[in-house]
């Protein structure tokens, strides 16, 4: 039997990360509601949360397809579901027509994802538990049309503009951090 490698602290290398789902959550009359699609897709993006990066989980309709391995379809209706129950919020949607960033980065296109289950991390770190919206989800009710990233724009197409709303959200982190400090 081979040993296992380990680092400095004593720590397995190379194994994985654990998450877990608690029962509370799974008896929830939403996810008793949820298609397989939808858990399964529910799971990847829990899967892909470090501790550090609910808010800001990268995972595109593309990538889902693969892991999931199923129709486009079924994808869509997975995502759509998962919004409409309240386990996950769309950040940040993600296009194909977003352009690389001002200081010459090639910025990510996949829509970034939030738990709602999990405490929000980025781009504030709130401490007080996630908001749980799927609690709230009866049979008939459809959460996703106050949680939608939309545009701003009124006419021609919908798409979203990005670095405005990255603006827009250091200037909110700024206006908190000088009301809290008291400037």
């Amino acid at each position: 039997m081979a040993k296992k490698k380990h680092d400095n602290q004593g720590r397995g290398n190379g194994e994985g990360h654990f998450f877990q789902m608690y029962e509370w959550f799974m008896k929830t009359t939403a996810w008793q509601h949820a298609s397989p699609y939808e858990r399964s897709l529910y799971l990847e993006l829990k899967r892909r949360y470090n501790g550090r990066n609910n808010g800001d989980i990268s995972l595109s309709h593309r990538e889902a397809k693969a892991l999931l391995q199923c129709s486009n379809t079924a994808i869509e209706n997975a995502f759509r579901g998962l919004t409409a129950r309240g386990f996950i919020v769309a950040v940040r949607k993600g296009a194909f027509d977003w352009k690389t960033a001002k200081d010459g980065r090639a910025a990510g296109r996949a829509t970034r994802w939030r738990l709602t289950e999990l405490p929000q991390d980025i781009p504030i770190r709130v401490l007080s538990g996630g908001t749980k919206e799927f609690m709230l989800w009866q049979p008939g009710m459809d959460l996703s049309e106050k949680s939608a990233v939309r545009s701003k724009r009124t006419n021609g197409p919908t798409r979203a503009d990005h670095f405005e709303n990255d603006v827009r959200s250091e200037r909110t982190i700024n206006d908190g951090v000088s009301a809290h400090v008291g400037r």
